[in-house]
């Protein structure tokens, strides 16, 4: 009975990493088979280089971390009102795991303030960390003044809801960035965050106003 515990022992962090491997295949297989969906639709189409012949990086103004990863699969297209890129990316980050990035990006008229909702582990790439009992870091103009508002109303929870993506939002675009989450449908995911946008703006405007005020 000993050995068999023993090697149980010394098995278990391969099994371990093994359904971890197993599980992160299915997330990108399903991921990528909706986002070809998307791509066989009239107005949407997949990208692999831009006209410069460079990979698209529209996500780079919003987080810059994510350049050191590599191109998985882009695609492109209209939904409602806005037009939208969907990507996946990946880095290694052992000899045996990649980590793998479902990337959101919303083209918006015209330009205004911004606006950054960090997660634990996007906030880690820029050196900062927050309360754990919090799960978001709002970064504004007025910082204590956004948070006390996206605390007060229901995008915390819509947002989490969500898959719990960071978030970065500017007058010309919004991005939204998950490690890899389960996706089989990705109109309904779209959808999601298509309906935060609106309420997103004003938390964005409510700030600029709170910092214009306090600048007089």
């Amino acid at each position: 009975m000993g050995w068999i515990i023993g090697f149980a022992v010394i098995l278990a962090p391969s099994l371990i990493g093994l359904t971890f491997a197993v599980r992160t295949a299915r997330r990108v297989g399903n991921a990528e088979r909706a986002m070809r969906v998307l791509a066989d639709r009239p107005g949407w189409q997949r990208i692999e280089r831009g006209k410069d012949g460079e990979e698209w990086a529209g996500y780079a103004g919003h987080f810059p971390w994510l350049l050191r990863t590599w191109h998985g699969i882009t695609v492109t297209g209209r939904f409602g009102d806005h037009r939208v890129t969907v990507a996946r990316r990946y880095e290694q980050i052992s000899r045996r795991d990649d980590q793998h990035w479902l990337i959101v990006c919303f083209d918006l008229r015209g330009s205004g303030p911004n606006l950054r909702l960090e997660r634990h582990w996007s906030a880690a790439e820029l050196d900062l960390t927050f309360s754990k009992d919090l799960p978001y870091l709002t970064m504004s103009d007025d910082s204590a003044g956004t948070a006390e508002r996206f605390y007060a109303s229901d995008l915390p929870k819509r947002l989490v809801r969500f898959a719990g993506p960071a978030v970065s939002f500017r007058g010309d675009g919004a991005c939204f960035v998950y490690p890899l989450p389960e996706v089989v449908d990705m109109d309904k995911l779209l959808g999601e965050l298509a309906g935060l946008l609106p309420d997103l703006a004003v938390l964005a405007r409510d700030a600029a106003r709170e910092d214009e005020a306090d600048s007089t």
